[in-house]
């Protein structure tokens, strides 16, 4: 279990490293990058969920 909870919060750190902070959604980065060191797994959960840019709709035509 230790494993995968260390596995996602890498991945939402180094996610969140690489976005620029126009595209962050809710909250800017400062308050994020407490957000993911401070809490962890849920932090990182809530990047994915919250703050992370959405991907442009692939299935939408032009």
């Amino acid at each position: 279990m230790l494993i995968p909870c260390l596995a996602l919060w890498g991945y939402s750190l180094v996610d969140f490293s690489q976005t620029d902070e126009r595209d962050m959604r809710t909250f800017g980065r400062d308050a994020w990058l407490v957000l993911l060191v401070l809490g962890s797994v849920v932090g990182a959960v809530a990047w994915l969920v919250a703050g992370r840019p959405r991907r442009p709709d692939l299935r939408r035509p032009g």
